[in-house]
């Protein structure tokens, strides 16, 4: 389990923060949504101890993140950054990380298969020389791999086509552990539909909610009556009801359109 208390980070003193005044329990299966920019990859990297916390608190399993260092399977995340310290092939990171995380390399080679990253192309190149959509693959092995008790997923669908987008959610499906899966891409609703869903934008967090309820919402203007949930963006006050008696969520196909929305595009 994840607890975020009262969660602030900004990058710099003279900017507003990046994730602000987020308070959430992350359990099971579960989903944050929101559009790019929103802060969630802030977030994640915040869980993980790769950016300074500015005040509040991450609480694993009821233990602050700053006191977990060296702890094998207990967190795994597919950021590239993290997988991109040594100078050697894509296989033999595979290998390493494995063997650190104490994970399961078989595991690690067939997902990555699966999802389009043949034994003889992890050999022949480095992380970082793989295209967009194969380092995204590539850590997504990595952390699935791991058999840590709590996995953060960013953006796993990014740059994937279909096919893969579908094993992928297969392969998180059958993850056994807390999971949380962050996107902008409003299909994974009806894919995901018993999972836990927060939603993020311009650094708050509102939530829970479940993804089937999501997946039947509308985006209206204004605090509308009914609402299942309401938030603030682009200086307005925006509402999710059921139904279809505004812009259905699921048909926004990615959470970047809602400025269009919120512009009356």
């Amino acid at each position: 389990m994840i607890d975020l208390v009262e969660l602030y980070v900004r990058y710099s003193r003279r900017h507003e923060p990046v994730v602000k005044g987020v308070t959430a329990r992350l359990s099971g299966k579960h989903l944050l949504l929101g559009p790019n920019g929103a802060g969630k990859t802030t977030l994640f990297k915040a869980i993980c101890g790769l950016v300074p916390i500015s005040s509040g608190r991450v609480l694993i399993d009821g233990h602050d993140v700053k006191s977990l260092y060296g702890r094998p399977k207990l967190l795994a995340v597919n950021l590239s950054e993290v997988y991109r310290v040594f100078h050697l092939s894509a296989y033999d990171h595979l290998r390493l990380f494995a063997d650190i995380m104490c994970g399961d390399l078989g595991l690690a080679l067939n997902i990555a298969e699966d999802l389009g990253l043949s034994l003889e192309l992890l050999r022949r190149r480095k992380p970082w020389e793989l295209s967009a959509g194969q380092q995204k693959a590539f850590s997504t092995s990595l952390a699935l791999a791991s058999g840590a008790k709590h996995v953060l997923l960013d953006e796993p669908f990014e740059q994937l086509d279909p096919a893969r987008k579908v094993r992928v959610v297969r392969h998180v499906e059958e993850y056994r552990g807390v999971l949380v899966l962050s996107t902008h891409e409003t299909w994974v609703l009806n894919a995901l539909s018993k999972w836990s869903v927060h939603f993020m934008i311009e650094g708050r967090v509102y939530g829970p909610l479940k993804a089937e309820e999501l997946a039947h919402a509308s985006l209206v203007r204004g605090e509308a009556e009914g609402a299942i949930l309401r938030f603030k963006a682009a200086g307005g006050v925006y509402s999710l009801v059921p139904g279809a008696c505004g812009e259905p969520l699921s048909k926004l196909v990615t959470l970047d359109r809602i400025y269009e929305v919120t512009l009356g595009g």
